[in-house]
């Protein structure tokens, strides 16, 4: 599976995304994370990797309130090296509805689910030494399965499916840029057990979505050098709203 050297994984501390860091780690590649306020989370990895064959490292950035993304990529580059494959983990995902969401919610959304993927992937593409790198986006089956709710939520991941498409066109052929859409994987902060449980029951498949078939999507997409522009949805069917 090893085409690729080194990858970044932002919010690669917890859930989704710590799940690709090993992944990718035990495939071989140096590892990079950002994370934001998981310090405990980083250092824990650190320590798990500290006899890594390969380079690992975290770095902390916040994707919301700081500005100066072009500096994070760069003190990336001066202490990681060179990046050739990149996967747009980070997510906020708060609760709002049109009658609910403030200027201050809207933004968090859009700032870190759609601005940050936007200037990392354009930083990527302008830094790239090697001839062909990749680009992964991790989405959600909302973007298929639109509800009136976690309203600015959707409308940032709708737009970094949009960003993803027109990506996958403007750097081809060099740079192949994808997406994946989980459905119900791991319970959210805005769930309890109960919910969760009655939302993979609401599935056509009624089942949980098992972090492994993320991770095996994504070696699907690094595998095949003709899958540019595609969206995975990985959910059970829940993105069919049956």
């Amino acid at each position: 599976m090893k085409k690729f050297n080194s990858v970044l994984i932002t919010g690669g501390t917890k859930r989704i995304g710590k799940s690709i860091v090993k992944f990718l780690a035990s495939a071989g590649l140096n590892i990079a994370i950002q994370y934001n306020n998981s310090s405990k989370e980083a250092k824990r990895l650190e320590l798990e990797f500290k006899n890594y064959k390969k380079k690992f490292a975290t770095f902390q950035f916040d994707f919301e309130n700081s500005k100066n993304i072009e500096k994070f990529y760069k003190t990336i580059q001066k202490e990681f090296g060179n990046i050739d494959l990149l996967i747009n983990n980070a997510s906020a995902f708060d609760f709002d509805t049109i009658k609910t969401s403030t200027n201050q919610t809207f933004d968090k959304h859009i700032n870190i689910n759609l601005k940050a993927p936007f200037f990392l992937s354009k930083l990527f593409t302008l830094n790239l030494k090697r001839k062909n790198g990749m680009i992964i986006n991790i989405l959600d089956q909302r973007v298929k399965n639109i509800t009136p709710y976690f309203t600015s939520y959707t409308i940032s991941k709708s737009a970094l499916n949009t960003l993803t498409k027109s990506l996958a066109l403007s750097l081809a052929p060099n740079i192949r840029v994808n997406g994946i859409s989980p459905g119900p994987t791991l319970k959210s902060k805005n769930q309890t057990a109960l919910q969760f449980k009655h939302q993979i029951l609401n599935t056509p498949l009624k089942k949980q979505v098992n972090l492994d078939e993320i991770n095996n999507a994504i070696e699907y997409l690094i595998n095949n050098d003709s899958i540019t522009g595609e969206i995975l949805t990985i959910d059970s069917g829940q993105s069919l709203g049956w």
